[in-house]
């Protein structure tokens, strides 16, 4: 807006590349060296001094400034969308089996000292009395904060449809990423290990357990000697 209303000014017609505001406001935008090369001006080099420089080589037309600030004003931000990232996977025939040895299983007498103090410290927690804030807190104790998911859907032929989300997501969204998969419409339920049907409501899939990966089976009544997946997704098909 300076800029705008003292373009004769010679020091309000340079802007220095490395200058911090510059730095942190335009360089690393999607756009930003292009909207000031849209209100006029040219990236050069200072041959005095080696630096790079935004300059107006020429004074704009009355009020071409004025209209990039008022369009960059009015402008509604952009929300950017989370590339679900499909892939349609075929578990590998033939996979060797992975033995090992008794002494994997064995515990050290280190991991049973550290078991013990471990629940010797959940039970001197559990005997005090404790608000609400400091139990969410100690429950929060050790855990890393992840802000996506990968979510794969097995379906009944075997076959694993996987999606990336975000943490919070919901597990509506997951319903709808598998609706918008298959061929044609069926009624399903998604089913976690356990044996439990996931709800179908507006749950983070966070609070669901499925961060920050979740493996769902797909359950449906129909049979069919083709895949429920769509052809163009078929067509993704790889080995996992």
């Amino acid at each position: 807006a300076v800029v705008s209303t003292q373009s004769t000014g010679e020091k309000y017609r340079k802007l220095r590349v490395n200058n911090p505001a510059v730095q942190k406001k335009v360089v690393p935008l999607v756009g930003g060296v292009e909207f000031l090369e849209i209100a006029g001006f040219t990236r050069i080099t200072d041959e005095s001094d080696g630096q790079e420089l935004f300059i107006l080589l020429e004074i704009p037309a009355d009020g071409h400034l004025e209209k990039c600030v008022s369009a960059l004003q009015s402008a509604s931000k952009v929300a950017p969308t989370l590339d679900r990232d499909i892939r349609v996977l075929q578990p590998t025939t033939g996979l060797q089996r992975f033995e090992v040895s008794s002494d994997f299983y064995r515990v050290t007498r280190e991991e049973v000292a550290a078991e013990q103090q471990r629940r010797a410290s959940d039970l001197d927690r559990s005997e005090t009395l404790r608000t609400k804030m400091m139990r969410d807190r100690d429950a929060g104790i050790g855990m890393r904060i992840y802000h996506y998911t990968v979510i794969r859907v097995r379906f009944p032929d075997g076959i694993y449809l996987q999606g990336t989300f975000s943490a919070h997501d919901t597990v509506e969204s997951v319903f709808k990423f598998v609706e918008s998969s298959l061929r044609h419409p069926v009624t399903f339920s998604l089913i976690i290990p356990g044996s439990t049907a996931l709800k179908r409501d507006t749950t983070l899939l966070k609070n669901a357990g499925l961060v920050p990966s979740g493996v769902v089976s797909l359950s449906t009544s129909e049979t069919t000697e083709f895949t429920l997946l769509s052809d163009e997704l078929v067509c993704k098909l790889s080995e996992m």
